[in-house]
């Protein structure tokens, strides 16, 4: 009976010594695969922190045009614009604050530059081109009528609007088309594109004017406005979307007479031409995505020439 008891108890003791082997076995095998499963983890973190980095050395290592950056590095963007043309540049005269569709462009500039200053500095259709060439602006934003002659002196962008030229008269002006013209004086701004516009538009309607007795020149508009209102002009002439800003109860733009679409475009100096690639690839990126279009409304600049 001893000796039986002996070999089942022997026995016991070998069935709990192999099921204390399985069970360390299992427990090394999770620990294992816990341990692979924390390692994996830990790789794929140490790949997202590099693709990171990567991604950032890339972003730095794409450097602005020399042109470019030294606008960046000087923390201001000096802008050309007009001050008296309501929806696209006017100044306040009490708080010297500009509003209009051609100042929210500029601002949008400086903000895809990551500047926060922006330097106005108002200009006519005379002094804009010479501002520009002297160095004292980085770019005119001023309803600048973009023509090939132009283009041979400064660099323009891709249109990022367009105006047709009209007349603004008095309602009873008795002027109701170009023939009516013929004996009347109109008012132009020095420097435009205005007078020739008007020339060659009355021409192909059959009536001559004359460059010198049929006009009068003027450096702003609101002095041509004066001298329409005055009776020292019969009819303003500019674009259509400027005259908008000039209407009240006694003057009327003429739909009758609406010639020579009138394409803006942002200028810069003619050696600037990394500078002027940067413009142009806003002012195509805006007007496909509708920033321009939103602006324009914002603005109430909605264009006048429909065709």
């Amino acid at each position: 009976m001893k000796r039986k008891n002996l070999l089942a108890l022997l026995l016991a003791l070998a069935m709990v010594f192999a099921l204390a082997a399985c069970g360390s076995s299992s427990n090394t095998a999770t620990s294992s695969d816990t341990t692979s499963t924390d390692a994996a983890g830990t790789d794929a973190a140490d790949t997202d922190a590099t693709d990171a980095a990567d991604a950032a050395a890339d972003a730095e290592s794409e450097e602005l045009p020399a042109q470019v950056q030294a606008i960046v590095d000087r923390g201001i963007l000096r802008v050309g614009v007009k001050s008296d043309v309501p929806g696209f540049g006017l100044q306040d005269v009490l708080t010297n604050e500009y509003s209009g569709l051609e100042i929210d462009l500029a601002y949008k500039i400086a903000e895809t530059l990551g500047i926060d200053d922006v330097e106005f500095t108002a200009v006519t259709a005379a002094t804009r081109g010479q501002l520009l060439d002297a160095g004292d602006i980085d770019m005119v934003a001023a309803t600048f009528t973009i023509t090939e002659e132009r283009r041979s002196s400064w660099n323009f962008t891709t249109p990022y609007y367009t105006d047709a030229v009209s007349l603004l008269v008095k309602l009873d002006s008795g002027i109701s088309d170009y023939a009516d013209l013929t004996d009347k004086v109109v008012g132009v701004s020095t420097g435009s594109t205005s007078r020739d516009a008007l020339i060659a538009a009355a021409a192909e309607a059959g009536v001559t004017l004359d460059s010198s007795a049929n006009f009068s020149e003027f450096a702003t508009y609101p002095e041509i406005k004066t001298a329409l209102d005055a009776g020292r002009v019969d009819a303003f002439c500019v674009d259509g979307s400027i005259l908008s800003g000039y209407l009240d109860d006694t003057v009327e733009i003429l739909d009758s007479v609406r010639f020579s679409p009138q394409e803006y475009g942002i200028a810069t100096k003619l050696d600037n031409t990394d500078w002027a690639d940067y413009l142009d690839n806003l002012i195509v990126t805006w007007l496909a995505d509708g920033t321009l279009d939103q602006m324009i409304a914002d603005n109430g600049a909605a264009a006048s020439f429909a065709g």
